[in-house]
């Protein structure tokens, strides 16, 4: 007779009660390790910057674009002298300064940041330079015995010739250089009783109170854009140069018909004061206004700011001055004023000029 199976009370299992899968012994603990889902383990993260480290780097990056934006007018001063294209923009600065300070007056009110109210700071200081400061009074000592010079653009089709003649009167000029008079003009003003000494030379009339003679021009000047006369007077002799563009301000931008670097260069040789004085063609923010005011003072603003001298669109909208009165750095000036002429398209000039006092 066979004896019981030893078995230990406390390990014995009934019968289909066995323990399954993940529940067995130790036997089974591998096979429930390769079950077990694998969790994706969170990425390592970065170490965070302060907040204040973060609001310095935004703010040194806001004020680097500001400072750019800012800065993006005065680049101007870097190209304004490189070829006709330069000059049209120079023509066209006040418009072009004018839009952008809408703009950005607009995106000031609409974002109402600093930065936008900064450039916009920016862009009127640099209309002020460019646009306003050829223009300012520049103080001089008043000239001793001066002498009046006027001058008279005109389109050769005005009509009434005796308002000419009258305005200039009005003006007390010892002077007066009209270009570009009508045949009616030019035969009324030729016989104008208060100028005794009369010249006419191609589109030129000069009136003189003074004796003036016509001198032929230096090489390489075109006679038909450029008068020389010598004024002779009891305290000294001295040269005029009149000036007339004969064309718009557009098309003397782009190519230069009078010849601005030879004028300056044949005038500034001269062994006799020099004054030049009519319609050169180019604005006061042009690269041939400064090759001029280089070499010769500009009349017109001594002691007085410089007004327009266009009078027709769109020339007047562009804060234009093409008519000048330049004298040699040892003469001074005073008085200097426009006028209006009927029916030209730009104001007349008069200016007392003469050695400079002491």
């Amino acid at each position: 007779m066979s004896s019981p199976p030893k078995t230990q009370p406390e390990t014995w299992v009934p019968a289909g009660t066995e323990p399954r899968g993940s529940d067995a012994g130790p036997a089974s603990e591998p096979q429930a390790s390769r079950r077990k889902p694998r969790v994706p383990l969170p990425p390592k993260q970065e170490r965070r910057r302060a907040p204040w480290l973060i609001s310095v780097g935004s703010l040194a990056k806001g004020t680097m674009w500001v400072v750019f934006a800012a800065a993006i007018p005065w680049l101007w001063f870097l190209v304004r002298d490189l070829g006709p294209v330069a000059q049209l923009v120079a023509l066209a600065l006040p418009a072009i300064v004018v839009a952008a300070l809408i703009g950005l007056i607009i995106s000031a009110f609409d974002d109402r940041k600093l930065s936008s109210i900064l450039v916009a700071v920016s862009v009127l200081a640099f209309g002020w330079v460019t646009i306003v400061q050829p223009r300012s009074a520049m103080p001089a000592s008043p000239p001793v015995d001066p002498i009046r010079i006027a001058s008279i653009t005109l389109d050769g089709s005005t009509l009434n010739a005796s308002a000419i003649v009258g305005t200039l009167a009005k003006q007390r000029a010892d002077i007066a250089v009209v270009v570009e008079p009508s045949k009616k003009a030019r035969s009324v003003l030729l016989r104008a009783d208060r100028s005794p000494y009369t010249l006419t030379s191609g589109r030129f009339v000069v009136l003189s109170t003074i004796p003036v003679d016509q001198l032929p021009l230096p090489k390489g000047l075109p006679d038909d854009l450029i008068l020389k006369l010598q004024v002779d007077r009891p305290t000294g002799s001295f040269i005029v140069y009149a000036v007339r563009a004969g064309t718009s301000p557009l098309d003397v931008a782009q190519n230069d018909p009078i010849g601005i670097e030879r004028l300056r260069d044949a005038a500034r040789d001269e062994r006799l004061p020099v004054v030049l004085a009519g319609d050169f063609g180019i604005s006061d923010r042009s690269s041939g206004y400064r090759t001029l005011t280089d070499a010769f003072r500009d009349a017109m603003r001594s002691g007085t700011r410089a007004a327009n001298t266009a009078a027709t669109f769109p020339w007047t909208f562009l804060y234009l001055r093409t008519e000048f009165v330049l004298t040699s750095p040892d003469w001074c000036a005073a008085a200097g004023t426009t006028f209006d002429v009927q029916d030209a398209p730009s104001a007349g000039l008069v200016s007392a000029v003469g050695a400079c006092g002491r």
